[in-house]
């Protein structure tokens, strides 16, 4: 049974992520389709947690965002195979990509998604509002009060952690 502190900690936690991780799931899924009731499951799943415990709770708040959104693919992946017929389904398709390859994409994605969330705080602000907000360089700067070498800085460092992990697993 949660305390009350707990209760608390986690309305404030609420209040603070709900928007950013309603836009997050607006943007990853269809039409925002479900968006809110992942948000829930998000929280849900927080809930389960000591948060006194966590030190980056932004950091494992979208972790636990990025396996709610693995968990719902898998789950609308498996209801694919069962609608189609065995003799509709084809262990590869036109394009090249058999399960073994999606298998080693999501990895290597969720790999990127933990290397990220080691990078200092503004460093991955940087590269999460250009490479997933789509923001120019010089606005990200200006958000942020930065100079634009600075920005530019951030970004490679930024490329170039997540390229060392990534090799680090190929």
């Amino acid at each position: 049974m949660p305390s009350a502190v707990q209760h608390l900690r986690l309305e404030a936690v609420a209040v603070e992520f709900r928007g950013p991780l309603l836009r997050f799931f607006q943007r990853r899924t269809p039409a925002g389709e479900e968006a809110e009731d992942l948000v829930q499951e998000v929280f849900s799943r927080l809930a389960r947690q000591d948060l006194a415990a966590i030190e980056n709770i932004q950091g494992y708040i979208f972790r636990i965002a990025a396996n709610v959104l693995r968990d719902r693919a898998r789950r609308a992946g498996v209801r694919a195979i069962l609608v189609h017929s065995p003799e509709d389904f084809d262990i590869e398709d036109e394009s090249g990509f058999t399960p073994e390859r999606i298998l080693q994409g999501q990895e290597a994605l969720q790999i990127m998604v933990s290397a990220l969330y080691e990078l200092p705080e503004t460093v991955r602000m940087v590269f999460s509002q250009y490479h997933f907000d789509g923001v120019a360089q010089v606005d990200i700067s200006r958000r942020l009060g930065l100079s634009l070498s600075t920005v530019e800085k951030h970004m490679a460092k930024a490329n170039r952690h997540l390229l060392r992990r990534l090799r680090e697993v190929i």
